[in-house]
């Protein structure tokens, strides 16, 4: 792996962002846009160690963003947050769906 180089992706990949950013993504789309965001861009799934230290501190600050973004996913996430942020939130989303 070449960290200096994008993550490789292939059409499927390709049109699932392309319809993620347009707000039109299926499901199946949303999930495969996510699992190669999580998997081939941040390398969750691979220890973050590599031949020099520099290579190592990118891979690790690459992983570190799909961390945060795995976690979003979990049950605990949003007792994360405190009421008062939640509140906010919650009003701005139902300014939004009016």
């Amino acid at each position: 792996m070449n960290i200096l180089k994008p993550a490789a992706y292939d059409k499927d990949v390709l049109y699932a962002f392309r319809a993620l950013f347009d707000g039109k993504a299926t499901e199946g789309q949303q999930q495969r846009a996510m699992q190669w965001l999580l998997l081939n861009a941040c390398h969750i799934g691979m220890p973050s160690f590599a031949a020099t230290d520099r290579e190592t501190a990118f891979l690790e600050g690459q992983r570190s963003i799909g961390l945060q973004i795995a976690k979003l996913r979990e049950p605990e996430a949003l007792a994360l947050i405190t009421p008062k942020t939640r509140g906010k939130a919650e009003a701005k989303n139902d300014r939004g769906n009016s």
